[in-house]
């Protein structure tokens, strides 16, 4: 993978190698080995201290830093960047969708939860080939649950397909991580996804209840409008690909295996240092490699957050 791939454009990429690989340490040298003059060769540098990949001294000459920590950092920064990217799409493919229904509103039902969760249940009874559900909540409701638990197993056991998105956090609640575990066992589809998103449930690709905050109380509001139905299908496509597979995470089985040491050392400094460079540091290694062992040890304990990491870890008496 070249650094491009992390927002670097290709020319600093070839500034950025001639000053690791020690060739050309200064502007000058880079004028002739790379065939550019001072200004486009100035203008890089410049960029690349910027992004943190060097350091440049009052003459404006060139240092490398160290590439563990600065490529990880650039990591760090393109992640941040997709994260955001993903909350606009949230955001504009919600405003699709509220705006016709503010407009047209083909039906709204009030209700407390529970209504809502009976007119749901009733609603995914009448499915045929596939429900697909956008669940925003970070803690399900008990009366959530039970009739989720019910419609979902129900349409299964029929041979319905059943997609569910559920907000990241959600399994840091042990009730509700039990129930998607529960529901992938049947055969459901469970992907993870950050940020904010509507309560949404779409019944065979024709007909959808959608919940969303009017005024004081959330209102539920079914749509049957073929674009309006379209819409909302093609916003849950496109948040569906974006999502993460909560499988491998909510897997039932004998648990995971112990802890090895380094994995161990890795989880103590987790719950100790409040910033990335201090565990790394206090572990003897590059911050690169530091997160690199964070994201081996939340496979390990199929933690999809490193709250629910400790949580599992603390559980388990590791910390």
């Amino acid at each position: 993978m070249t650094l491009t791939a992390l927002g670097m454009l290709s020319f600093d990429e070839l500034v950025y190698k001639a000053l690791l690989q020690g060739t050309e340490s200064d502007v000058s040298g880079l004028c002739v080995a790379l065939d550019r003059n001072d200004e486009d060769i100035r203008a890089s540098l410049r960029r690349l201290a910027k992004q943190g990949m060097i350091r440049l001294d009052k003459h404006g000459e060139p240092t490398a830093l160290d590439p563990d920590e600065s490529v990880g950092r650039l990591l760090e920064q393109r992640l941040k960047r997709l994260h955001a990217e993903q909350q606009e799409v949230l955001s504009f493919g919600y405003s699709l969708i509220s705006r016709p229904l503010a407009w047209r509103s083909p039906g709204a039902l009030q209700g407390n939860d529970k209504g809502v969760c009976d007119r749901a249940e009733e609603f995914t009874a009448q499915a045929r080939r596939e429900v697909l559900t956008m669940q925003p909540n970070w803690t399900l409701t008990p009366q959530t649950i039970l009739a989720t638990r019910r419609a979902g197993v129900a349409c299964l056991r029929r041979g319905v397909t059943v997609k569910a998105l559920i907000h990241k956090r959600a399994l840091e609640d042990e009730a509700t991580s039990t129930l998607l575990t529960e529901m992938i066992r049947h055969g459901a589809q469970v992907r993870l996804l950050d940020g904010g998103f509507e309560r949404v449930l779409i019944v065979d690709r024709e007909t959808a209840l959608v919940q969303a905050e009017r005024g004081s109380s959330p209102s539920t509001t079914l749509v049957e409008q073929g674009a309006l139905v379209d819409t909302l299908l093609s916003f849950f496509d496109r948040c569906w690909s974006q999502a993460l597979d909560a499988a491998a995470l909510l897997s039932p089985g004998n648990g995971p295996a112990p802890l090895n040491e380094m994995q161990l050392k890795v989880l103590q400094a987790m719950a100790r240092a409040d910033k990335d460079e201090v565990a790394a540091r206090e572990l003897g290694i590059s911050v690169r490699t530091y997160r690199g062992r964070v994201a081996e040890l939340l496979k390990h304990l199929h933690a999809a957050t490193r709250f629910q990491a400790a949580l599992r870890a603390k559980e388990k008496g590791l910390i």
